[in-house]
């Protein structure tokens, strides 16, 4: 038997706070919650975060990737680029992430001419951090198929199409898999997080079903492998036994301004959602037909407003005796969506509080490029929880971890939307853990329970997200993350 003493704990929403206590567990379930008044710690415990939406193998290869995140123009981004041309760990195409121009002091993205000058015939395929955006030099554009989308031939620009097939075209080495499956659970260990749903493309699940990672894991395949999940699933060739869900992408990013966002972006640009009614219609079809979930990517409101629309149809179609659960990922326009036809027994919202953090202040990307009122009104969290839709938090891998993000929703620009600290946790934990199948998470935190605890630096109730830290993780009843002496053992 294991136990761990907190100077206090969060165990489920409505303020279900204990004093300091004496946490027990053994053979990976709690066994034991009682008051240790002496205790001066400052430990604070709640249920382990879930990562209700996350791309556990890509999170693990941006470990193994070019970071560009720290360029500051594009001569830094350059400059970095060349100094990793010969260095072959990312295999033989030279695989980056994370450039985010809109936070660059000249925001302009070099030209194909000057990317050809650094990297020389060394294919380089370089993604923007909303993974919707990417750059690539003449040697990578040579080997693209000559009918794959979104390429413009001229600037090496992509805008959506190949991008999210590309790993699945020029798939990583095994070894380049195996220790990405290794890199990403140690990112969802240290960040307090041990389950997370994760979309992935078939090959990667197979390699996790080779790997075998142990968090905790649901998965969604890219619809664009339907009809290769139908024969596996046919042949019964790889482990799906984590598989939940199909999905599928109705728009792209504010970032790269392919999100179907209301009206223009502020420089005239429109953008229609990726698919027609129809095809929208054969994806809830597919679905349902497969016995998976459908997630759908919708952060602007044409998007949204056509799940919503679509979702109507399908339901006078079918019934009640198809599927009963439609996944909206993102939805930060939401606002002009409504009314419609939005249901909290059939849609559940899986949002990225890390978004408001990272561009929607005072400023940020989402001002310029919708104007100061616009940007106000995205994500609103506090909206849909009050309205009783599911709601669950994640990170979406930029960047992973909770504690990154999590103040974005505590403290929304816009007090309408902002959730308090309970909320906010909830959204996180339990409730990202119930809409994502995880059950057992989704219990409060008590006797019987599975051990899947996050140690805290602080009590967040009193001190602010920024000034704490993970101190440890408890998965299964074991420490996963933290200090050997954080437990007693007996």
């Amino acid at each position: 038997m294991s136990s761990i003493v907190c100077g206090a704990a969060w165990t489920g929403p409505n303020d279900r706070l204990l004093p300091a206590s004496l946490i027990e567990f053994s053979e990976g379930r709690v066994t034991g919650i009682s008051p240790a008044p002496d205790s001066e710690s400052d430990l604070f415990i709640i249920p382990s975060f879930v990562d209700a939406h996350c791309h556990f193998t890509w999170s693990g290869l941006q470990g193994l990737y070019l970071d560009l995140e720290s360029a500051g123009s594009s001569g830094d981004f350059l400059e970095m680029l060349a100094s990793e041309v010969k260095d072959e760990k990312t295999g033989g195409i030279l695989r980056g992430c994370n450039f985010d121009e809109s936070l660059w002091s000249d925001s302009r993205l070099p030209s194909l001419a000057e990317l050809d000058a650094v990297t020389g015939e060394r294919p380089v395929f370089i993604r923007r951090i909303c993974c919707h955006k990417a750059l690539v030099n003449t040697a990578m554009l040579k080997m693209l198929p000559p009918d794959c989308e979104g390429v413009d031939w001229s600037s090496g620009i992509i805008l959506e199409g190949i991008i999210v097939g590309f790993e699945n075209l020029y798939q990583p080495e095994p070894h380049i898999l195996r220790d990405a499956a290794l890199l990403a659970t140690e990112l969802c260990y240290s960040s307090g997080v041990t389950a997370v749903y994760s979309f992935e493309h078939l090959f990667s699940v197979e390699a996790l079903a080779r790997n075998n990672p142990p968090v905790r894991m649901s998965v969604s395949v890219f619809g664009e492998d339907a009809a290769l999940l139908e024969k596996a699933l046919k042949d019964g060739t790889i482990d799906l036994s984590r598989l939940r869900g199909l999905k599928f992408f109705l728009d792209g990013s504010l970032g790269a301004k392919t999100a179907a966002v209301s009206g223009t972006y502020l420089d005239g640009t429109i953008m229609n959602p990726l698919m027609n009614d129809e095809q929208v219609l054969s994806c809830l079809l597919l679905s349902d037909r497969l016995g998976l979930t459908p997630s759908f990517h919708a952060i602007g409101a044409r998007a949204l407003r056509q799940i919503d629309r679509v979702g109507k149809l399908y339901f006078e179609k079918i019934g009640l005796n198809g599927i009963s659960e439609i996944r909206v990922e993102h939805a930060e326009e939401f606002l002009p969506a409504l009314p419609g036809n939005w249901d909290p027994s059939v849609h559940l919202f899986v949002m990225q509080p890390n978004f408001v953090k990272k561009w929607q202040q005072q400023g940020g990307l989402y001002e310029k490029i919708l104007g100061r009122e616009r940007a106000l009104k995205l994500n609103p969290f506090g909206l849909l929880e009050r309205s009783g839709f599911s709601l669950g938090f994640s990170s979406d891998g930029m960047p992973f971890g909770p504690l990154r993000g999590i103040q974005g929703a505590t403290d929304h620009p816009s007090h309408e939307f902002r959730l308090d600290i309970d909320a906010a946790l909830n959204a996180y934990t339990l409730g990202a853990a119930s809409i994502c199948g995880f059950d057992d998470l989704s219990l409060c935190l008590g006797v019987g329970r599975k051990a899947d605890m996050t140690v805290l630096s602080g009590n967040p109730f009193r001190t602010a997200w920024d000034k704490i830290d993970i101190i440890a993780t408890i998965h299964n009843g074991e420490l996963v993350y933290g200090p050997s002496d954080i437990l007693e053992e007996k």
